[in-house]
C-alpha cells in the first residue's frame, strides 16, 4: 500500500511541477534584447532631417547623407538603458511609470555628457542642439544621441552643414543673435552671448516660478560679470535673457543649466565683453 501511495505522489509531484513551469511560462518578464535594432542609425552618420522630425524616436524620415556634403544632424552615440528600469517599465502602473521617467532621465544625461566630449567643449556654449530619442520605440531602451548646428538661439531652426561637428567646438562657440537668431556681432543685433548658469541643487523638483527667479538673477549676475561690472551695478538699456529648460518634460533629466544672453531694447554692433557703464556700441 505504501508503495502505490508513492507512485501516486509522484503523479501528483510531476503534476504540479507541469502545472508550475506553465505559470511561470506565462508571467515570466519579456526578455530585454541586448541587441541594437536594425534601424539603429550608424555612430558618425549624418542625416538631412527637419526640426519636426527629429523630435520623432528613430530611424527619422529624413535621410542619411555623407557628412562632408549637406546636411543637418550628426549621430554620436547609441545606447542603452538600465535593463532592471526596462523591465520596470513594462509593468505599468506607478511603477512603471517612475521607471520610464528613469530611463528618460538616464538618456538625457548621456547624451548631454556625451555631446560635450564629441564637440570638445560644453555644449551649451556652443550654437548647438541636442536630439535624444528612442530607436523605434521605448520598449527595449535603445536610444540614440544627435547634434544639430541651429540657427537661432532656441534651437528651433537647424543649419545645414557639410562638415562633421566632431571637435567643432570653437567654430561654433555662440556669439550675438538678432531677435534670437545667431548673427555675427559686427552685424546689427540685440543679443549677445554671456555665459551660462546652472541651478542647484541637482535633481532639484520643477517649480517654474522659481526656475524664472532663480534663472534671471543667475544670469543677471553672469551679464555683470561679462561686462566687468560688481554684482550691484545696474544697467538699465540691458537685461538678462535665458535659454534651457522651462517646462517639467524638458527639465526632467536636464542638467539645468541654461545660456544666458545680454539683451537690448536697441541694436547694437560689437561685442560688449568689458564694456562697464560705457555706452553701448552702435
Amino acid at each position: 500500500m505504501s508503495r502505490r501511495w508513492g507512485v501516486v505522489l509522484a503523479g501528483i509531484v510531476a503534476v504540479l511541477a507541469l502545472v508550475g513551469a506553465a505559470a511561470w511560462w506565462f508571467n515570466r518578464p519579456d526578455p530585454v534584447s541586448a541587441q541594437p535594432p536594425a534601424s539603429a542609425p550608424a555612430l558618425g552618420s549624418c542625416w538631412r532631417v527637419e526640426p519636426s522630425a527629429a523630435t520623432r524616436p528613430f530611424p527619422w524620415t529624413g535621410t542619411d547623407a555623407s557628412c562632408s556634403g549637406p546636411h543637418t544632424a550628426e549621430v554620436y552615440y547609441v545606447g542603452q538603458a538600465d535593463h532592471d528600469l526596462v523591465r520596470q517599465s513594462r509593468g505599468g502602473g506607478q511603477n512603471g511609470t517612475v521607471a520610464a521617467n528613469l530611463m528618460l532621465v538616464e538618456v538625457r544625461r548621456a547624451c548631454g555628457g556625451f555631446a560635450s566630449t564629441y564637440l570638445g567643449a560644453n555644449w551649451h556654449q556652443s550654437r548647438v542642439t541636442i536630439l535624444a530619442d528612442w530607436i523605434g520605440s521605448q520598449r527595449d531602451g535603445f536610444f540614440g544621441c544627435a547634434l544639430a548646428e541651429t540657427a537661432d538661439a532656441a534651437g528651433t531652426r537647424f543649419a545645414t552643414r557639410t562638415a562633421s561637428l566632431k571637435g567643432a567646438s570653437d567654430a561654433l562657440a555662440a556669439t550675438c543673435a538678432l531677435d534670437g537668431g545667431y548673427t555675427p556681432c559686427e552685424q546689427p543685433h540685440n543679443g549677445e552671448f554671456v555665459g551660462t548658469y546652472t541651478l542647484t541643487p541637482a535633481n532639484a523638483p520643477f517649480d517654474l516660478a522659481a526656475v524664472k527667479t532663480t534663472v534671471s538673477r543667475g544670469c543677471g549676475d553672469a551679464v555683470r560679470t561679462y561686462l566687468g561690472l560688481g554684482p550691484d551695478a545696474q544697467r538699465p538699456d540691458l537685461t538678462a535673457g535665458y535659454v534651457g529648460p522651462t517646462t517639467a518634460q524638458t527639465w526632467l533629466g536636464s542638467d539645468q543649466t541654461f545660456a544666458c544672453y545680454a539683451v537690448s531694447a536697441d541694436r547694437m554692433r560689437g561685442t560688449i565683453r568689458s564694456l562697464g557703464t560705457r555706452p553701448l556700441p552702435h
